[in-house]
């Protein structure tokens, strides 16, 4: 027995020595960046971050005296990996711009190329008066954007992201905002840049990218920019509001190092379009106001209270963006949090919603730390009034077609106006799909309900508004 134990930790640790041996030496040079006053050698600290250190700064480079060249050698196993360099100048946070670095670890490791910090080298540098221009009428017409009250600038790897620096101006057209940068720059630099609004609004399209050509230092200008905020136009936006039952699974969910959750206290959400929002860097508890809280109560759109299963009825406004993101947190603000309130993935890894611009309801499922496209049920696509008249009584109607699979039409009649709540349950009275959530005026309406992700079954659908509340049942055969 003592032999085969020993026979086991030889196995492993020799293995485990495999797998470390690999050293890779990163390298980048500074001198540029320290040339333009974007970096202090004396008092500044350059790092490698990259999906081998979960994106931290665990690892430090260091440089002779006097050089421009800082390097750094890690332990790796062989495989892919991305990365970029990173600077704190100014104590701010300085990623480079660039695309993710990518290296494939060979068996023996080896030592990368020098590299410019953001590839900004040594050709001449000149300061470029650069423009930026973004329509904001689909954010205004949605009611997120209030051009009286809020302010929208132009954040970029120009100004450090910083919002509020560059802040754009309406022009002739009152709903395209502008701004003229003036920016060192030379030919081949990328300027990354994204449009902001107040109070915290960031797009959920990726970077913009422009890149400097010789024609631009030639011209004595560049255009960098004349888009709308989120790439918007009305085949990119929903085309009216839409209910969205956020849901997470928390059961199994474990911290940024890997570490179960010795209990899940609170679950909150943030993302790029309201009423969702994100909070600043590294999401400092002060900012709990731009987050939203979910459920296990049974309350608020929750199903089942005490599953792990966190939930939030969610309403986002017509035109917001087909393009949203979000991503969870748990035990926002509390020392159990691992570490840190943004604590479900890394930078840049973020939940989508799969959504079109019919959806008027759905119920995203989605697993803590699993950050991909949700899973979208129990979608209803249509909530349309009939336009024959004002009826004179409150009624429900039998779905049709019944039994059905997987789409059947509900109608509902309203003698006046008011809050409308339709709901579908499961046999065990569980509530499985929203239909209908909000104010409407008195009419004839049929709602339209898609239930391709349910299970056969007995369904009920119950209507409530005012005093009046009626349910009914249907029939899923697949």
């Amino acid at each position: 027995m003592k032999k085969l134990l020993t026979s086991v930790f030889v196995l492993v640790f020799g293995v485990t020595m495999l797998m470390a041996q690999n050293n890779v030496t990163f390298r980048v040079n500074m001198g540029k960046q320290t040339a333009l006053g974007n970096f202090t050698p004396a008092t500044d600290t350059v790092w490698v971050r990259g999906s081998f250190n979960g994106w931290g700064t665990d690892n430090k480079l260091t440089r002779p005296a006097g050089d421009s060249i800082w390097s750094g050698t890690i332990s790796l196993p062989e495989g892919s990996i991305e990365y970029k360099f990173f600077h704190n100048h100014n104590g701010g946070e300085n990623w480079e711009s660039v695309a993710n670095r990518a290296y494939t670890v060979p068996a023996g490791g080896g030592t990368l190329d020098v590299v410019y910090f953001d590839n900004v080298d040594w050709a001449p540098v000149v300061n470029l008066p650069v423009s930026f221009s973004c329509n904001m009428e689909l954010e205004r017409l949605s009611g997120r954007f209030r051009p009286a009250l809020d302010t929208i600038s132009v954040n970029g790897s120009f100004n450090g992201w910083a919002s509020k620096v560059d802040i754009m101006t309406p022009g002739s057209n009152p709903d395209i905002y502008e701004k003229e940068v003036m920016i060192e720059v030379q030919a081949g630099t990328v300027l990354a840049f994204k449009y902001w609004y107040t109070p915290n609004q960031w797009e959920s399209v990726p970077n913009r990218e422009y890149t400097i050509t010789q024609g631009d230092i030639t011209a004595g200008f560049a255009i960098a920019s004349e888009a709308s905020y989120n790439n918007g136009t009305l085949s990119t936006v929903i085309n009216q509001a839409c209910t969205i039952k956020l849901t997470c699974n928390t059961n199994g969910a474990r911290d940024p190092n890997g570490v179960p959750f010795t209990s899940v206290d609170n679950v909150i959400v943030a993302g790029s379009s309201a009423p969702l929002s994100w909070p600043g860097g590294g999401w400092p508890t002060s900012d709990s106001g731009l987050v939203i809280k979910l459920y296990d109560n049974g309350t608020n759109g929750d199903i089942t209270a005490g599953d792990k299963i966190f939930s939030k009825d969610i309403v986002f406004p017509a035109y917001t963006s087909l393009g949203v993101e979000y991503k969870y947190g748990i035990n926002f603000g509390l020392p159990n949090n691992g570490g840190a309130n943004d604590n479900e993935g890394g930078v840049g890894n973020n939940h989508t919603l799969p959504w079109q611009i019919n959806y008027v309801s759905a119920t995203a499922v989605d697993t803590f730390g699993v950050l991909k496209a949700a899973d979208l049920v129990n979608i209803v696509t249509d909530v349309r009034e009939l336009g024959n008249g004002v009826p004179s009584a409150f009624e429900l109607g039998q779905n049709y077609p019944n039994p059905f699979n997987p789409s059947t039409s509900i109608r509902f009649s309203l003698p006046v106006s008011g809050m409308v709540s339709l709901k579908v349950y499961n046999i065990t009275g569980q509530e499985v799909a929203s239909l209908v959530n909000e104010v409407k005026d008195a009419g004839n309406y049929v709602v339209n309900f898609d239930a391709s992700k349910l299970t056969s079954g007995i369904y009920f659908y119950t209507i409530t508004s005012g005093k009046f509340t009626e349910t009914k049942k249907m029939l899923l055969l697949k």
